[in-house]
């Protein structure tokens, strides 16, 4: 009788470990969720002072890097949270196309601002309007089998 039960209890631990691993993600978090959602308020509100001057807007932008910072850091350190983590590092990456990037141009490039209706400005908004949208849906849905890769920006 002992061997009869063995393959049941048996097939039932590989169900269990299947259904597992098809669940390795962090749980919902609503400070990663609020991290995301603020980030991206001020991020597009930084975005569209951008005809402004970057010195005028120095403290904002520093402020901004440094939320980002912390951010990141906090989706770091959770366990199987790596998608997270990884937008948070591409959104402040100082050499990408999204955040970082962005005030790093405006910082070097057009220190004086740059022209209201530029094409730079609205490729960036729409890239980091993606960026974070995705990041948001990742958190907002947590622990649900819905794909945030396709969120339109």
């Amino acid at each position: 009788m002992v061997f009869t039960a063995f393959p049941k209890k048996a097939l039932m631990l590989v169900v269990a470990l299947m259904l597992s691993a098809c669940a390795n993600y962090a749980a919902y978090s609503l400070q990663a969720y609020t991290y995301a959602t603020e980030a991206k308020a001020k991020t597009l509100k930084l975005v569209s002072k951008a005809n402004g001057s970057y010195s005028a807007n120095r403290a904002a932008a520093e402020a901004l890097l440094l939320d980002m910072d912390v951010a990141y850091e906090f989706a770091a350190g959770i366990e199987n949270n790596e998608e997270a983590a990884e937008i948070w590092d591409k959104l402040r990456d100082p050499d990408g196309n999204l955040v970082g990037g962005f005030l790093s141009a405006w910082r070097t490039e057009f220190p004086g601002g740059v022209s209201a209706n530029s094409v730079f400005i609205e490729e960036f908004k729409k890239n980091i309007t993606f960026s974070f949208d995705r990041l948001i849906c990742l958190e907002a849905n947590k622990g649900q089998a819905t794909s945030c890769a396709d969120v339109a920006g």
